[in-house]
């Protein structure tokens, strides 16, 4: 399989952990906003009218 050829370095694994960091602003922001199990759902709002 072509798969099975594809080897990830040190260096690769490296440079995706960078990429996949996010920016002080976006940490900031995503901290702000509330998570998903948090906010009503649309649905059970709908369902109830």
């Amino acid at each position: 399989m072509a798969l099975q050829s594809l080897q990830i370095t040190a260096i690769t694994a490296m440079r995706a952990r960078d990429v996949s960091r996010p920016s002080p602003e976006q940490q900031e922001a995503a901290d702000r906003r509330p998570l998903r199990d948090e906010m009503p759902r649309k649905e059970a709002r709908a369902r109830d009218k």
